[in-house]
């Protein structure tokens, strides 16, 4: 089963979003050289290919004042985009970290909650101690479960006290903390976070296995698989931990010499900038 449609290509949809690298858009002159960047037509136009998706743009060439260079430097002064595998795996980097803001997030709600819990909580006793008295009254008068099961609830309010609230909320902040630091590390494309990640990831694994042993929901069978998925596709495609080479096999560019020496033909019909 296909994750996108079959003819999606990450490069045309980052310049759709970044828009195109063009280095002889902005060079006053092109040279035979530069055949495979781009090339000056009779008409007074210039055709230019991008970097990244290889399209080819028609634009009017820049006046001598306006021009960033005068001719177009070598690739190794160029600041040269991500394509193919570098630029699906900083994408997949950016999902990962999201999925970690939003946990964040909801880690962030949480530690809120349980704080205005702990200031509050003589107030919501006594007001759970009341709802209780007359849950209980309502019990004697009637069979309704849904009684019941509210009156287990209030009592368990009711013997709440502040140094349970506390481990919990010293337990969510530290989620809240890792989280974020790893959304954070990731979207930056860290090494350490992705070393960070797949460690806290897979200490939580047997927490929610243990949750699923006493109760089964769809959403924790979800989470499960979502994290198995992340820890496994760091720990490969990052090469983590020494695997397939490790971090010295991470340094292996694009072959930019292998993609310009066979240049997209300038006579198709280029798209207007």
């Amino acid at each position: 089963m296909r994750v996108v449609p079959r003819r999606w290509h990450n490069e045309t949809w980052i310049c759709s979003i970044r828009g195109h690298v063009i280095p002889a858009e902005r060079a006053a002159r092109l040279r035979p050289e530069d055949a495979a960047l781009g090339e000056d037509l009779t008409d007074g136009t210039r055709i230019v290919r991008c970097l990244r998706c290889d399209v080819w743009l028609r634009v009017a060439p820049p006046p001598a004042d306006e021009a960033l260079y005068d001719t177009v430097p070598p690739l190794d002064q160029l600041e040269l985009p991500r394509r193919g595998r570098p630029l699906e795996e900083a994408i997949f980097l950016r999902l990962i970290a999201i999925n970690k803001g939003i946990h964040a997030v909801l880690f962030i709600v949480a530690a809120v909650t349980l704080i205005v819990v702990r200031l509050r909580l003589p107030a919501i006793q006594r007001w759970a101690q009341s709802l209780y008295d007359d849950v209980t009254g309502a019990i004697d008068n009637s069979t309704r479960s849904g009684h019941t099961v509210l009156a287990r609830r209030l009592e368990s309010l009711l013997h709440l006290d502040r140094g349970e609230l506390n481990v919990v909320l010293a337990i969510v902040v530290a989620y809240a903390v890792i989280e974020s630091t790893e959304a954070i590390g990731l979207w930056r494309e860290r090494r350490w976070a992705e070393y960070l990640t797949v460690i806290a990831t897979a200490g939580f694994v047997p927490l929610e296995v243990y949750e699923l042993a006493h109760k089964v929901s769809a959403f924790k069978i979800g989470g499960l698989i979502v994290n198995l998925a992340i820890v496994a596709y760091l720990v490969y495609a990052k090469r983590l931990f020494g695997l397939r080479g490790g971090h010295a096999a991470m340094q292996e560019g694009i072959d930019w010499d292998a993609i310009l020496a066979s240049p997209l033909s300038p006579d198709r019909t280029p798209t207007s900038s």
